[in-house]
């Protein structure tokens, strides 16, 4: 402060050329800008320009601008204002006259606004400048990816802080300073996966096991990121978790701790922590087993857990469990139903499970990365738009499937039921269907090792299995079946190249199979009473049993 109130005293003593200090911040106190009364309302708005050349962009933080300005013997008095609403960017103005631009640090999204500054002289003349600035998006601690972590740090300007701690994995791609047996800390510089360019410096770090970090290792680190001088670093104080992975946790902790009794936090959620008692033993009958879990400071009961694993679990072990947090009696737990999944998993888990905070329609800003398996093919591959879509399941949560529809990418022509995928993309809430909307990408594939399904050979059994999918389920093989064309539901389309028509196969008139958007030769020609032959996958579609847009004749 005592530099920044130096700069502006020197800016005011040589305002005739303006050559002022590049911070940012304003001081408490205004110096005097001693110019002639006739050129007041010019020098007082130039002052301003000045003092604020260089102010940043984004403004993450509530910042202060100058009041007022005296020239000579007049004050003038500086109005600020924005073009937003209040609830995401007010001006405060205090006694002194020191004004404060106080910025929603919640906002949902990233906004951009200009902030102007008009100073009006006793005769009415009116100077004003602006400055464009940008709101950044409130950083949502609970789910909040590790990339998300590093953005935010790089959109600092010098010398801001993140509110909030946070934790970071990353592998250590130099020791910048080495430990110090004095001071007991070392300054490491760590990578994050994916955020390679975007490097974090984690200052005199301390913590157990930080003497023998090296070039390499993977660590967890916990504090506050700032940009200091251009370095985005974690600051002094900082702290090693661990030479592995150890999940920031925090938020959801305060969020489980502050439901009142009875309540249920009204989304599905994961947590990571370590056994620290069996309260109710394995139940061979249920299938289940009920534990208490440390995670951070607090005790979480895992009520009636289920999944492969559980039945062996004991004190010190480290899981992950995911399922519905509730406040029962005074006791914050998993309810029952809750599932032990991999602790490898819990990324895609954390990122799955943030789609069903969703409302219908809503959809999430940032991109995220999920793995998990295939258990339909909702559409088939598409060699015209060369996507396909299917519906996957993270770790076993067969209640929180998320569909990649229209999934792009390398290998996704070849993709089957069973299939383990991981896939990148925004997350949406369509009509109550949770999924990456159009345009997600495939980025790694592990085929099945079991043999792929294979449709039965008896045509009927075929329909019964189609009539039995629940909506927007499709079965898990591509199926052929022979039948009589018993209706043309649309015209054959020269433009598009397709017919769409309904069957009756065998005497099964119940059941009748519509073929949507039929191609192939002599689809042209199709009429009421002609026998055909369709292939294709087969699917329910809002209750109607469909051959999938792209099924063939002959």
């Amino acid at each position: 402060m005592k530099r920044l109130i130096a700069c502006l005293l020197l800016l005011a003593m040589s305002i005739a050329v303006f050559a002022g200090c590049n911070e940012t911040t304003t001081p408490n106190d205004t110096p005097e800008v001693t110019e002639p009364a006739e050129n007041g309302l010019d020098n007082a708005i130039a002052y301003v320009k000045t003092a604020y050349k260089k102010a940043a962009e984004n403004t993450a933080k509530d910042f202060q601008r100058v009041g007022k300005v005296p020239v000579g013997d007049t004050v003038y008095t500086v109005v600020w204002t924005v073009d937003v609403s209040e609830d995401l960017v007010k001006i405060e103005v205090a006694e002194d006259g020191l004004v404060t631009v106080n910025v929603n640090e919640g906002a949902e999204a990233e906004t951009p606004y200009v902030l102007t500054a008009t100073i009006t002289d006793e005769n009415g003349n009116v100077a004003t400048h602006s400055w464009n600035h940008i709101l950044p998006a409130g950083l949502n601690v609970d789910g909040l990816t590790y990339a998300q972590i590093v953005d935010a740090g790089y959109a600092l300007a010098d010398g801001e802080k993140l509110e909030n701690t946070f934790r970071l994995f990353g592998k250590i791609v130099n020791i910048d300073t080495p430990w110090s047996a004095d001071y007991k800390n070392i300054t490491v510089t760590i990578a994050v996966a994916g955020k390679e360019d975007k490097p974090i410096m984690c200052y005199r770090l301390k913590g157990e096991g930080a003497d023998t970090l090296a070039v390499g290792d993977m660590i967890t680190v916990e504090g506050l990121l700032k940009n200091y001088k251009g370095t985005i670093e974690f600051d002094a104080g900082c702290a090693l978790i661990a030479k592995s992975e150890v999940v920031d946790q925090k938020a959801l902790l305060k969020a489980a701790f502050n439901l009142g009794e009875g309540d249920s936090l009204a989304y599905p959620a994961v947590m990571t922590g370590t056994v620290t008692e069996i309260t109710s033993a394995w139940s061979d009958q249920y299938g289940n087993i009920t534990v208490n879990m440390q995670v951070e400071d607090k005790i979480v009961m895992a009520y009636r857990l289920k999944g492969d694993g559980a039945k062996d679990l004991k004190a010190g072990d480290v899981i992950t469990v995911a399922g519905k947090i509730k406040n029962y009696k005074g006791t914050i737990e998993f309810d029952a139903g809750c599932l032990l999944v991999p602790n490898d998993m819990y990324h895609s888990v954390k990122n799955a499970l943030s789609a069903y905070k969703l409302q219908d329609q809503e959809s999430q800003d940032v991109e995220k990365t999920i793995t998990g398996t295939i258990v339909s093919i909702d559409t088939p591959y598409s060699a015209d738009y060369k996507n396909i879509t299917v519906t996957i399941v993270v770790a076993g949560l067969e209640d929180y499937k998320i569909q990649c529809y229209r999934l792009k990418g390398d290998g996704a022509e070849a993709l089957n039921v069973g299939d383990t995928i991981t896939a990148t993309g925004k997350l949406k809430n369509y009509k109550g269907t949770y999924e990456f909307d159009a345009g997600c990408v495939l980025v790694a594939t592990a085929a099945n090792e079991a043999p792929a399904p294979v449709a039965p050979e008896d045509p009927q059994a075929i329909v019964a299995e189609a009539y039995a999918l629940a909506d927007g389920a499709a079965l898990p093989y591509t199926a052929t079946l022979t039948g009589v064309i018993t209706t043309i539901d649309t015209e054959w389309s020269e433009q598009y190249g397709n017919i769409t028509v309904t069957i009756q196969v065998g005497d099964n008139a119940e059941q009748l199979i519509q073929c949507f958007r039929l191609k192939g030769d002599g689809a042209a020609d199709l009429k009421v009473g002609d026998t055909i032959t369709v292939t294709g996958m087969i699917k329910n579609y809002q209750g109607k049993i469909q051959f999938n847009a792209g099924c063939t004749l002959g």
